[in-house]
């Protein structure tokens, strides 16, 4: 027998099944908002690039969601073009990613830590424009060197991600062979740091170190500092028997922190230009100037602006001017005039003024770049004395100074503000009979701020983290004989 199901059951049925799944969504969603919101991170210790696996739990159902990630920006902090008061960072938050939470409020997924800073990393869950809950990682620092085999004077590179902002964190050091050979920043970098030092010593395996040490040197029993959770990397480098790289030169133009200090603005009289065949340039080399909208026919008279002075004693110093030469202007207003580079310091750039009647029409910045401008002998046995003569150092607290490494040790620094641009120093050749390499690095002289103590040391990392100046490595060399 066949039985029938009158309508009005079906829809009851219906309607009794609608209610129940209704109540039992209402009944999750409540449960969901009563739990207090949370998010977990599986790889709470992390590095640049690895992958990081998150749950969030106890968040708004089917709600958009975002994940991100605190980090902070670095910069040098200097006030005006001399005083450098020292490392500054600024709190940023990124959007790492998005989404929408299931109907229990849960949310999963991954990301990749980006490079930037390591250190401690606050990773928030946002919604409806609030941080609803939060968590942490640690992104520890990651180093590699290249190459691992090379003759004397082989340039060794050494690449860090994940170089963290905190005093503890920020500041390392290279040693060869036990020797201190200079500092590893990576402030203005976010994190990421390149040195450059070359091979040195006879045939054979050396050591190379990087140490941490907020003070500026190594910490050598750091398993029992508080910063013990950092790594200490060591590697093997092997000095070949072929011919050494023989080198005495400055380097190419490296790039400034942040694009370099910032120089008061340059005033022309409106209509009047003056540009330079040059913007920087080695004592001596030539600079053509050229300027037009001058008054027609008349003398013009161009003004050198330096520095004199100095900061170590009583004396103290202040800005200066000379005369470069002088020039007629043509019927138009316009001239072109022809001069070598003033023997005066380096670093950053020097005012150029054209004058006309006492009155200053126009300005142009012309900066000096160091040269070397003799290296005498350059070969002898052990004992001798040799003597380098460098032209073009700066004034400022961060471009006034360079330091020197012989065979990767850090011997000392020099200044050059008290003699006008030039140093002069001696050396003494000190080992076995062969090529002997001494460079010569940028460095910060002095900073306001006392930690990290990241001063009178030589700067691995000049070619793209050394404040307010553009500063090169100078290349040099001492061929020992027996």
């Amino acid at each position: 027998m066949i039985r029938t199901v009158k309508p009005c059951a079906i829809v009851s049925t219906l309607l009794l099944l609608s209610s129940v799944l209704i109540a039992s969504n209402v009944s999750a969603e409540k449960k969901a908002a009563s739990v207090t919101p949370s998010v977990m991170i599986e790889e709470n210790n992390s590095t640049v690039g690895a992958v990081v696996h998150y749950s969030a739990k106890g968040l708004e159902p089917n709600a958009p969601v975002k994940l991100q990630w605190e980090t902070e920006q670095g910069s040098y902090d200097i006030q005006g073009i001399y005083t450098l008061i020292g490392p500054s960072y600024k709190l940023e938050e990124h959007t790492m990613t998005m989404g929408t939470t299931d109907g229990s409020g849960d949310w999963n997924g991954s990301f990749v830590v980006p490079k930037g800073f390591g250190g401690d990393h606050t990773i928030y869950v946002r919604q409806n424009n609030k941080k609803v809950a939060q968590t942490n990682v640690f992104v520890a620092p990651t180093f590699r060197l290249f190459p691992e085999s090379g003759p004397v004077g082989t340039e060794i590179t050494v690449l860090a991600e994940g170089i963290g902002y905190a005093a503890m964190e920020s500041n390392w050091q290279l040693s060869y062979d036990n020797k201190m050979t200079g500092l590893i920043s990576a402030v203005s970098t976010n994190g990421s740091a390149t040195a450059k030092i070359r091979a040195a010593g006879p045939v054979g395996k050396h050591s190379i170190t990087i140490w941490h040490g907020y003070l500026g040197m190594p910490y050598l029993n750091y398993t029992e500092a508080p910063t013990s959770y950092l790594p200490v990397p060591s590697y093997s480098f092997t000095v070949t028997d072929e011919a050494p790289i023989v080198r005495n030169e400055v380097e190419a133009q490296p790039m400034a922190a942040g694009g370099g200090v910032r120089m008061p603005r340059l005033a022309n009289k409106t209509g009047v230009s003056a540009t330079l065949s040059r913007s920087i340039g080695h004592v001596g080399d030539s600079v053509t100037l050229k300027a037009s909208g001058l008054p027609a026919g008349k003398q013009a008279d161009v003004v050198w602006h330096t520095m004199e002075g100095s900061r170590v004693t009583g004396k103290g110093f202040s800005e200066k001017t000379r005369s470069l030469g002088t020039i007629n202007a043509d019927g138009s207003g316009s001239l072109s005039y022809d001069f070598p580079i003033p023997d005066d310091l380096g670093g950053v750039p020097h005012r150029i003024e054209l004058q006309v009647g006492g009155v200053t029409y126009a300005e142009a910045y012309l900066a000096i770049s160091p040269s070397i401008a003799r290296i005498t002998p350059s070969s002898g046995h052990a004992g001798t004395e040799f003597t380098i003569q460098i032209k073009g150092v700066g004034w400022t607290e961060y471009d006034n100074a360079y330091y020197l490494d012989y065979d990767n040790a850090y011997v000392g620094y020099m200044c050059g503000f008290n003699s006008q641009g030039t140093v002069t120093f001696t050396v003494t050749a000190t080992g076995e009979p062969g090529y002997h390499i001494l460079d010569l690095y940028p460095g910060i002289y002095r900073g306001k701020q006392a930690d990290p103590d990241v001063y009178v040391a030589p700067q691995l990392t000049y070619g793209a983290d050394h404040p307010g100046s553009a500063i090169p490595a100078i290349r040099m060399g001492f061929m020992l004989t027996e």
